[in-house]
């Protein structure tokens, strides 16, 4: 049959997937004993959801699973696992590309999702996809050498979320070395269990002469006994002594000794397997042995013999425990062959060893391999190399989720490293920014404190001044960014448009304007830097994650939704980390401002917001945007526990003036919705901004009746954008001392805020600012109109002072329709806005009327507008504004 899932690896990954979980083909079947009554337990097995094979190493597990599946009628998918797939996300990815052999679009449509940042997040992604694709009606998905990622918690937590959620169309079959760290337990308690041990596998005495058989013919009958129990049903043990065997008839003289348990000592491989063997397959195995995998271009490089390749073919048919992983044209040696090769290889000379790994390296890193290139610039002793390396590929490991592969990395470098030159501090520092922006911050406060020798080279002070500019944005002082970055490109001069440091200026420039609330398209600034970022894809890719970021921040939420919704597809595709980021909170912002609380809601606090990763700034804006939904909805409380949350957060990681400006402002908000007022001044006093804290004191001093006051320090602010002039417009309406002129600056703010898309922005202002939208009701589109009214929701029902006589009480739903008639809606539309028939509205209107004793609704109205002196003490300290 035509196995699903059981060839080389798939055509997307084959120019860079060389190591970790790669989908191949098991052992040819037709090499090994056929054994039926296995092949019969796992039929029966099989019949479980899951299946774990247990067994030490050589004892057939791979070969069983080969025979079976050589004949089960079901699809297969079969993945081999080793030590890089410590990294979860590249252990799922060998996963999903295995099962997308078997499920159609399965492996496009997990590509296409956001990077997943936890390998508990990549497990849900792709259960989605099987969930939601089209599948067989049976299928087997096999994940070989599981013990290999047995030690990292985090994969084998996602393992454990796998199996408890497979779909009941999918069989897994588990092959381990020990007794895998998951919920065996429960698993067997629920019946969704069935194991095979290495009892099962153990060769029976006549399989064992049966397997001898194929393996030397030649073998006297009583030698079979004497090697089957020697082996004790372990087919590697079977193996080894029919190699033995053959040796010992080419060396007559050689006396095989074999341990009776385990076969495996340095003597008899050595002795009785390799000892006859030719010396140039030998010499290549020997040399080749620092890599766990090669094929014939990299032993090639390791052994320099063009015909390396041949050689590996001949050690596979002698039996040399070579193995060929299907049609990718890899080859494996089996893992105690290999430490044996290993350790002679030490023993005759350590430096060979560490110049064939330096070769490995140079090897791995020419053909992309980063992971396996970093091991054994490490193993060579070379952690120089290994930092070189890691400073140019880090941004792509941490996006394809290999983070563990730079901590471990950076775990084996020796911290002396970095003082050994101003270039190896500057690549570890860059190394630590997405996985430890402690020591990120702390190498870039070492560098910079260093003496700087005369004659110091220009390029490198430069690189060194932009990761002070980063580290500046990280902590929250973007305006220092600001002139670090600018410092930094005079001194790198031409190399800022090659250097990859130089080049990342640019994108700090645009978000230093995008943060200070200063977008705009046509400034020379922004024109100079998508100019400079025009022939760099990527990083011009990254700008309009700031691009979106700058217009939300700036009050135009339609165009950060337009432009965030141009890239998204290829941020699913590059998988780009702070570009991911930077467009989230760009959306939640957006959505926000768009009255749409319940989308920004679930995108501020889904299981694993892409600004959860090291991205501080769009971490800070996350949660002081949860802290003003709270206050959207009318909840001080849960608005309080927002905050305080992220006051802790911005004191400890993001303290710069930026981020404490940032953390005033909502505490200004907050505390004036509180009827904290001195609270709310204290803040205000903190916000260090030459609009923000006039606008703070402002809201301040309306709180407080200080109507003057407050105009006064709106007189003096200078906008930077358009969300600052509607604030701007409608604080002034707010302090206008006259009901005209209060009406034009909500005409004139109206008017802004209605041609860029601002909702949130006026609904938030309080009820005096609605009331006056409603007078101003024809001059506002009514869709607009509609949702501003929407997100006024919890502003709309403050309480409003009954001005009727005692005895006359207006009822809740008269109060509601007394504050309409200000406005110049019909009586049709007030009736649809309180969702009321017109009848109904007329027959409240004749009794409002009655209990106030006026005669008309131009009378009514009047008594309307006169009700804000007497309730604007209570509602001024609820407006909230950014």
């Amino acid at each position: 049959m035509t196995r699903s899932g059981s060839g080389g690896p798939h055509p997307a990954d084959a120019a860079t997937s060389f190591y970790g979980s790669r989908l191949h083909a098991p052992p040819t079947p037709a090499r090994y004993l056929r054994r039926p009554r296995l092949v019969e337990l796992l039929d029966q097995a099989t019949s479980a959801p899951i299946t774990v094979v247990v067994a030490p190493a050589g004892s057939g597990k791979t070969s069983l699973l080969a025979d079976w599946i050589s004949s089960a009628a079901v699809p297969t998918a079969w993945v081999s696992v080793d030590e890089t797939d410590r990294d979860g996300g590249q252990l799922w990815a060998g996963v999903t590309v295995a099962l997308g052999e078997l499920v159609d679009g399965l492996t496009t449509g997990v590509r296409g999702a956001r990077r997943p940042g936890t390998p508990a997040a990549a497990v849900a992604v792709l259960l989605s996809g099987l969930e939601h694709a089209d599948h067989p009606d049976s299928a087997v998905l096999i994940i070989d050498d599981v013990h290999l990622v047995d030690d990292d918690e985090g994969t084998v937590r996602s393992m454990a979320l796998f199996l408890t959620s497979v779909p009941a169309w999918l069989h897994v079959v588990l092959l381990s070395r020990r007794t895998p760290k998951l919920p065996i337990d429960r698993l067997r308690v629920r019946g969704q269990l069935s194991e095979v041990q290495f009892a099962e596998l153990r060769f029976s005495p006549e399989e064992a002469e049966c397997m001898l058989a194929r393996l030397d013919a030649s073998l006297a009958q009583d030698e079979v006994g004497e090697v089957v129990d020697r082996a004790g049903g372990w087919a590697a043990g079977l193996q080894l002594s029919a190699l033995a065997s053959r040796s010992d008839r080419a060396q007559p003289a050689a006396m095989p000794r074999a341990d009776t348990r385990g076969l495996l000592f340095a003597d008899y491989v050595w002795r009785e397997v390799l000892g006859a063997e030719r010396p140039d397959v030998v010499e290549v195995l020997l040399d080749t042995c620092v890599a766990k995998r090669t094929d014939a271009s990299l032993a090639t490089a390791l052994t320099g013999r063009s015909d390396a390749g041949e050689l590996l073919l001949e050690a596979e048919a002698r039996g040399l425990f070579v193995t060929r992983l299907g049609p990718s044209g890899w080859f494996e040696v089996h893992a105690v062959v290999r430490d044996e090769l290993l350790a002679e290889a030490a023993r005759r000379s350590p430096q060979r060893v560490a110049a064939q790994h330096a070769r490995a390296a140079r090897w791995f890193e020419d053909a992309g391999e980063v992971a396996t290139a970093l091991e054994h610039w490490i193993l060579a002793g070379r952690p120089r190399d290994a930092l070189r390396l890691l400073a140019g590929r880090v941004e792509g490991l941490y996006d394809s989720g290999r983070e563990a592969t730079i901590a471990r990395t950076l775990a084996l470098i020796p911290l002396n490293l970095a003082s050994t030159d101003l270039q190896a501090l500057i690549e570890f520092a860059w190394c630590h920014l997405l996985v430890d922006k402690r020591r990120f911050l702390e190498t870039v406060r070492a560098g910079a404190a260093r003496e700087r020798p005369d004659g110091e080279n220009r390029t490198q002070t430069g690189r060194l001044t932009m990761l002070q500019s980063v580290a500046a944005t990280v902590t929250g002082d973007w305006s220092r960014s600001r002139e670090l970055t600018t410092e930094s490109m005079v001194l790198l001069g031409e190399d800022v448009r090659t250097d990859e440091l130089g080049r990342f200026g640019w994108n700090l420039l645009a978000r230093e304007a995008a943060l200070s609330e200063r977008w705009d398209d046509d400034s020379g600034q922004l024109e100079q830097v998508r100019l400079e970022l025009g022939t760099d894809p990527e990083r011009r890719l990254r700008y309009e994650g700031i691009h979106a970021l700058g217009e939300a921040l700036a009050g135009r939420p339609l165009d950060a939704l337009r432009i965030a919704a141009g890239v998204r597809d290829v941020v699913a595709v590059g998988s780009m980390t702070i570009l991911s980021a930077e467009l989230g909170i760009a959306e939640a912002l957006a959505h926000r401002e768009l009255g749409d609380r319940a989308r920004a809601l679930t995108e501020l606090t889904s299981s694993s917001p892409p600004w959860r990763d090291p991205v501080t700034h769009a971490q800070c804006l996350a949660m002081l945007q949860l802290t003003e939904l709270r206050l959207d909805d009318g909840d001080v409380a849960a608005a309080d526990a927002c905050f305080e949350g992220a006051h802790e957060f911005v004191r400890s990681e993001f303290a710069g003036p930026g981020g404490l400006m940032w953390l005033a402002r909502t505490g200004t908000v907050l505390c004036l919705a509180a009827g904290r007022i001195a609270e709310a001044q204290t803040w205000a006093e903190r916000v260090d901004d030459p609009f923000w804290g006039g606008v703070g004191l402002a809201r301040v001093r309306l709180a407080q009746g200080g109507r003057a006051d407050a105009e006064a320090l709106l007189d003096r602010v200078a906008p930077r954008c358009p969300r600052h002039e509607v604030v701007r417009d409608l604080l002034r309406a707010r302090a206008a001392e006259s009901h005209p002129l209060a009406l034009e600056w909500a005409a004139r703010a109206i008017s802004l805020a209605t041609g860029v898309g601002l909702v949130q922005t006026v609904a938030s202002e309080g009820t005096e600012i609605l009331e006056l939208l409603e007078v101003q009701a024809v001059e506002a589109p009514r869709v607009w109109l509609d949702r501003v009214r929407r997100a006024a929701s919890p502003h709309a029902t403050t309480s409003v002072v009954d001005p009727s006589p005692p005895g006359e009480h207006l009822t809740e739903r008269e109060i509601g329709v007394l504050r309409m008639l200000p406005s110049r809606l019909t009586l049709p539309e007030i009736a649809d806005e309180l969702y009321i028939s017109v009848n109904t509205l007329k027959f409240h209107l004749r009794v409002i009327y009655r209990k106030l004793g006026v005669g008309s609704r131009l009378e009514a109205a009047e008594v309307a507008r006169h009700l804000h002196s007497e309730s604007r003490a209570r509602v001024s300290g609820g407006v909230h504004q950014r």
